[in-house]
């Protein structure tokens, strides 16, 4: 896998990667009334073997390039784990006429990586690799593709491999051994199957493996998978059909077909009785994970299983999280999914106890409600809400053509595993056929039952080919960029304030909505951090007129779910659903904002499950890292430098009626906006908006002042002890201006240069050239009044020493020691604007660019200046900017990991004062 997130890896990130090609994702389907929408492809083999499927899809001019090769850990052999991984790195270093690392042709011909816009990742059963780019660049990145497939052997370097093989075990370090519960699915693997299973060992493989795997191991293992005839390519998006069918032809057309392929067989294996492995381990609060075997993806009884996970854990009235979460109170959090996969599936649940509640007693109520599922069955009601959410699953994750569950990815999935990459209808009738006696066989078969594996995680106490050749060294040019124009913003404002943003896209029955108010973190009452946070919590467990439950149940039945939150300057509440009901969601939200009541058992409730979540954050080292950056560049009490949830003592003391008085001062009709964006007009958005909130009375919310920045952090070295960790977590704080500060555009795009993609100087120092981390970053975060620049990246805990200073060296490089050169400056400038059509697939996404602009009190026309802006920058001004902030004696470093084993080494670097914290940022005495 590969990451390109911000701040690392989370166990959730991780979890969704490996459960990516299995999830209910999305296909154009509305039951009811409307017809449900065609996805029109078409598909054939070359002479080689090579499956093709062409998808048109031109709403945005960009083009998807999808591969999908039917090769994973499934196919590796005793001694050679994680090789199919592995491969995956290897794939991205570049090959005999694309010689350069991959990810810097696909930056420059428009890739987006922070919009996913490219990746590679494995699983079990394949390896699949993505790009998106402009229309004009699709032959240039079919060549660079192409020259993968045909002449990546002939490159491959021991010294590549050497490097590959120590960021794929940092990337083990960083998502498995570095962060709370992440053994579970390792473990789970080696219990549920025997030794020699297809599916026993993980993804990943061991440490030892990936150390004895050779060049002409790898070299065999891409002669025998890495073949024509064992891949699936995708094209989607917005290209002429018969010139890329030419181009198919030229470049892929030429590569000999590989060896005929065994596929491992299909079959459930069987459990005699239960399984049970207790694991010690650096976790705040016991859980335990329950697994059992169930069938496999397309399989009869896979979609009956797929809506119990919904029933018994989707929404606070679903039956687990009603018993243990909220009635019981027993457990922090319960959740469970089924992991779909080609040759057989599993089923797993898992439930975090909360402190001093027993797992025995958790694990009793969890095996009686599934006795009582597949004995009764589920009621209609909990199925059709199953269902609805399903379906509307199913239609949201076709919002993008490409990257994750991506219309291009489905064409593929279907197609490999199913041999039909038309699926899309079966797939939703089935699941729209599942009925309650359905369910009820296929939990009294799969799920009740003692044939299972149970693990407890406790607390540690201690410590074929065409005649014609081609020239494949001749990269073909990048085409001429397509013009883009972003969505227009139709604005309107209520009579009572609020503002309210249109953007309407008629291709999908859905509509997103947020509305945002200027409810943040940064009017959170002194010593009480986390009120907004809590607040809003609250807010969605009840009103004047509805309970929790009756909200979940009715937003339930509509298939969706009100989200919100509380950033540093702004709180709100989202959701996405289906046209059709867009009215009675409107109407809990406004009922929501409005009238809540704050009930009293609903907040003790919340504070607990915050405090827990609080516990189990401060066991993570990049949420540690992330929280204390903030504290050392603002300082403890600014309001920017206030963790946004709080800290434990802070939450302990927030009162029910600090929330009351909270809600009644900030969140007020002329502080809010509401955006609306899918398939409806301005003016029944406006209809809708007034009827749902044009009641909202009470003016506008009071100012809040922020001041300078009150630190003393610069110049010294901080660090927070993580014993036992498998990597250390650097961050490198760096000051930053205002969102509306002259230097945003230039400061973005001299971050683009030193850390803000893949193909960057912090990233291929670290990463590619070192091979310490799986990843090193760097960010702003421009606000109303200040801003921050961070670096950021987990490395091994071998190399904190050396990777100290490569930060540092880079620091000094990009504030003037070595400025951004003009080929730099034009590669991002390149990378930024012609990825930024990406930003704009998502709904969601969208909104939220919105509501940035708007808490900023800047234009809606941002939107369309923004390439604009960046292509009129020249090099004096983006390297005044980078030097203006990056000052090596105005910034601070922190690291988080294991002291007995960094300090010494930091220390004698003498990179200034240093002092020791505690993971709440407190100096600890030493």
């Amino acid at each position: 896998m590969k990451d390109f997130s911000k701040a690392g890896m989370s166990f959730a990130m991780i979890l969704a990667l490996l459960l990516a090609p299995f999830m209910p994702t999305a296909v154009y389907a509305q039951s009811g009334a409307s017809a449900t929408p065609k996805i029109e492809f078409e598909k054939y083999t070359l002479p080689n073997g090579l499956e093709v499927i062409l998808h048109v899809d031109r709403k945005l001019p960009i083009v998807h390039v999808n591969q999908w090769f039917h090769v994973g850990s499934a196919n590796e052999v005793d001694g050679r784990t994680g090789f199919a991984h592995l491969f995956e790195h290897m794939m991205f270093q570049g090959s005999k006429n694309a010689s350069r690392d991959y990810l810097k042709y696909v930056e420059a011909a428009g890739a987006n990586l922070l919009e996913g816009g490219v990746n590679g990742t494995t699983s079990n059963d394949r390896t699949n690799y993505f790009a998106t780019v402009p229309s004009g660049n699709l032959e240039n990145l079919l060549w660079v593709e192409s020259d993968r497939l045909a002449t990546l052997p002939e490159a491959l370097t021991k010294e590549n491999l050497d490097n590959q093989r120590d960021v794929v075990k940092n990337e083990r370090r960083q998502g498995l051994e570095n962060q709370p519960y992440g053994r579970w699915f390792k473990i789970m693997g080696e219990t549920a199957y025997s030794e020699g299973h297809p599916y026993w060992h993980p993804v990943i493989g061991s440490h030892e493996d990936l150390t004895a795997a050779s060049e002409d191991d790898v070299r065999e293992f891409f002669r025998t998978y890495y073949t024509p005839n064992n891949l699936s390519l995708v094209i989607a998006g917005d290209f002429d059909v018969e010139a890329t069918k030419r181009m198919i032809e030229k470049y892929f057309g030429t590569i000999p077909a590989g060896p005929p392929l065994e596929r491992p067989a299909k079959g459930m294996p069987k459990l005699d009785g239960e399984r049970f492995v207790k694991v010690n381990d650096r976790v705040p609060l016991a859980r335990t994970y329950l697994g059992w075997h169930m069938p496999g993806y397309f399989q009869p009884g896979e979609a009956e299983l797929t809506l119990v996970a919904t029933i018994l854990t989707d929404g606070l009235s679903a039956r687990l999280n009603k018993a243990l979460v909220y009635d019981k109170q027993l457990a922090a959090n319960v959740n469970s999914f089924t992991f779909g996969r080609n040759l057989t599936g599993s089923f797993v649940l898992f439930a975090t106890a909360r402190p001093d509640a027993d797992l025995g007693e958790i694990e009793k109520i969890i095996f009686e409600e599934i006795s009582r599922l597949g004995k009764e069955g589920p009621t209609q009601e909990e199925l059709d809400r199953a269902k609805t959410k399903w379906e509307f699953n199913f239609i949201a994750g076709l919002e993008r053509i490409g990257g994750f569950g991506g219309k291009a990815d489905l064409l593929n999935q279907y197609n490999t595993f199913l041999g039909d990459p038309g699926k899309f209808e079966e797939d939703l009738a089935r699941h729209r056929k599942v009925t309650v006696d359905g369910v009820k066989d296929a939990v009294s078969k799969y799920l009740d039952t003692e044939n299972r594996v149970r693990m407890h995680f406790v607390p540690e106490r201690s410590g074929r080919p065409s005649d014609v050749a081609i020239d494949r060294t001749q990269e073909p040019p990048l085409g001429g960029d397509r013009p883009f124009n972003a969505p227009e913003v139709e604005t309107a404002k209520l009579e009572n304030g609020m503002d309210v943003f249109v953007v309407s896209k008629p291709e999908l029955p859905k509509v997103a909505v947020a509305l945002s108010t200027r409810a943040g973190a940064v009017a959170d009452p002194a010593g009480k951090a986390g009120t907004a946070a809590l607040a809003n919590r609250v807010m969605r467990r009840g009103t004047d007129s509805l309970s929790a439950l009756e909200i979940d149940e009715k937003l339930g039945n509509l298939g969706t779910s009100i989200g919100g939150g509380a950033g540093r300057e702004s709180g709100g509440l989202s959701m996405e659903v289906l046209t059709r009901n867009l009215d009675s969601a409107l109407e809990v939200m406004a009922d929501i904002a409005i009238n809540p009541s704050f009930p009293d058992e609903e907040f003790d409730r919340e504070k607990k499950q915050t405090l827990d979540n609080l516990a189990q954050a401060a066991s993570n080292p990049n949420s540690v890292a992330n929280r204390v950056a903030y504290m050392l560049a603002f300082g403890k009490d600014h309001p920017y430098g206030r963790p946004t949830g709080g800290l434990p003592g802070t939450v302990q003391k927030i009162t029910k009626a600090d929330l009351v008085a909270f809600h009644d001062r900030y969140w007020k009709p002329g502080s809010s906006a509401l955006v609306f964006v899918g398939n409806l007009s301005l003016q029944e958005a406006v209809a809708k908006a007034r009827e749902h909130f044009g009641s909202w009375s009470g003016g506008s919310a009071p100012a809040v002042n922020i001041p300078a920045a009150n630190s003393d952090a610069a110049g010294k070295v901080y660090l927070i002890d993580r014993q036992g960790a498998a990597q250390t977590v650097v961050n490198h704080i760096l000051p930053g201006p205002p969102r509306k500060s002259d230097d945003y555009y230039a400061l973005s795009l001299a971050n683009t240069v030193y850390g803000g993609g893949f193909g960057t100087r912090l990233n291929l120092n670290l990463r590619e050239d070192k091979g310490y981390s799986y990843g090193v970053f760097a960010f702003p975060n421009f606000m109303s009044r200040d801003g921050i620049w961070l670096a950021s990246g987990g490395v091994q805990t071998d190399k904190t020493k050396e990777s100290a200073v490569e930060f540092v060296k880079e620091l000094k490089y990009i504030a003037g020691e070595k400025p951004i050169s003009n080929e730099e400056l034009e590669t991002a400038r390149k990378t930024r604007v012609r990825g930024y059509a990406q930003q704009f697939e998502s709904y969601g996404r969208i909104a939220g660019q919105i509501l940035s602009l708007w808490l900023e009190g800047l234009p809606m026309t941002e939107l369309q200046q923004e390439p604009e802006e960046l292509n009129k920058l020249q090099l004096g001004a983006v390297n005044a900017v980078a030097q203006k902030y990056a000052k090596p004696d105005g910034t601070a470093l922190l690291l988080v990991g294991d002291l007995s084993k960094i300090e010494q080494g930091i220390r004698e670097l003498n990179l200034g004062e240093i002092i020791i914290l505690d993971v709440e940022g407190n100096p600890v005495a030493k």
